[in-house]
C-alpha cells in the first residue's frame, strides 16, 4: 500500500492537499490493520512542518513496523525536516541524486503584534503572579526574557530529540547525527554517503524493495484513497491553502533549517 506525505506537514485532519497529521495516520493505521496489505510505501516529498503531526506519523510507521509490515520509503523532489523525521525509522530510504534531503533542525515562532497594537493606541498593561504571566498576552506585547528562554529549551530539547530519532532510525550514533544536522539540506547524492539515504530510485524501485523485505513474489499495489471531482479537489486544495494561512498567536514549533 503506499501512503502519501505530500507538502507541508500540518496539525489537523484535513485530506490530502496538506500533509495533515491525522490523515497521514489514519491511512498508516488502516495499512497496518488491513490483513491484505503486507508491506508499505510512504512516498514522502515534503518540506517538513509541525513537530506534534511528524511525531504522529512516526509513531505509525514504527507501529506499521511492530506489526511485522516492512516500511520503505520513496521519496520525490524534498524530503526535509520533517520529512526526515517521519522517515528515519523506515526499513529503508530510496532517493533520487537530486532529491533535498535532510535539513534536521527544529525552531519556533510566536507572532506578536505589538508595533500594530500601537499603531491604533493599544497597549498592555496589569499585574502578574508569574514571570510566566505575560505569555497570556503574547501577540500584544513583548516577551519577557523567562518566557523567551522557556521557549528556547523547548526548541533544544525538541532538536534532542530529533537527533535521537534519527539515530535510532538509521542505527548511526547521535554524535554522528549531530556533525551532519545543524538544519542543513544535502543533495540525496550526499545524503547516501551520510547513511541519510540507502539506495537511489524512485516509488517503482521502493514497491519492488518492500514487496522483497515481505517476502512477495506476486502483488497488488493500492494507494487506498479516493478519487475526487474536479470540484471536490478543487475545494479541497481551497481548504488547505485557508488553513495554511490562518496561523493563531499560540507557539508554534517545527522541524526545519
Amino acid at each position: 500500500m503506499i501512503v502519501t506525505v505530500q507538502g507541508p506537514i500540518m496539525d489537523g485532519d484535513n485530506e490530502p492537499g496538506v500533509a495533515s497529521g491525522e490523515y497521514v495516520s489514519e491511512k498508516l493505521r488502516e495499512a497496518r490493520e488491513t490483513e491484505s496489505v503486507k508491506a508499505v510505501v510512504l512516498r514522502v516529498d515534503s518540506p517538513g512542518g509541525s513537530v506534534f503531526a511528524s511525531e504522529l506519523i512516526r509513531q505509525e510507521v514504527l507501529a506499521v513496523n511492530a506489526a511485522g509490515k516492512p516500511v520503505v520509503v520513496a521519496r520525490g523532489s524534498r524530503a526535509a525536516s520533517g520529512g526526515y523525521w517521519i522517515s528515519a525509522p523506515a526499513d529503508n530510504i530510496w532517493a533520487e541524486e537530486t532529491t533535498l534531503t535532510g535539513s534536521i533542525g527544529v525552531f519556533a515562532y510566536l507572532q506578536t503584534y505589538e508595533n500594530l497594537a500601537a499603531r491604533y493606541g493599544v497597549y498592555t498593561d496589569g499585574v502578574g503572579t508569574t514571570p510566566l504571566s505575560a505569555l497570556r498576552g503574547a501577540g500584544i506585547g513583548p516577551l519577557p526574557e523567562a518566557s523567551k528562554d522557556l521557549i528556547q529549551q523547548s526548541v533544544e530539547h525538541t532538536y534532542d530529540d530529533f537527533l535521537s530519532r534519527v539515530a535510532e532510525g538509521r542505527d548511526l550514533s547521535v554524535e554522528r547525527v549531530a556533525e551532519i544536522a545543524e538544519g542543513r539540506g544535502w543533495s540525496g547524492k550526499d545524503a547516501k554517503e551520510l547513511q541519510l539515504v540507502d539506495a537511489f530510485g524512485g516509488r517503482t524501485d521502493a514497491i519492488d524493495n518492500a514487496a522483497s523485505l515481505a517476502g512477495l513474489e506476486d502483488w497488488d499495489v493500492t494507494t487506498g484513497e479516493k478519487s475526487l471531482s474536479k470540484i471536490e479537489q478543487f475545494l479541497k486544495d481551497l481548504g488547505a491553502d485557508v488553513s495554511a494561512g490562518l496561523m493563531s498567536g499560540a507557539l508554534r514549533a517545527f522541524v526545519g533549517g
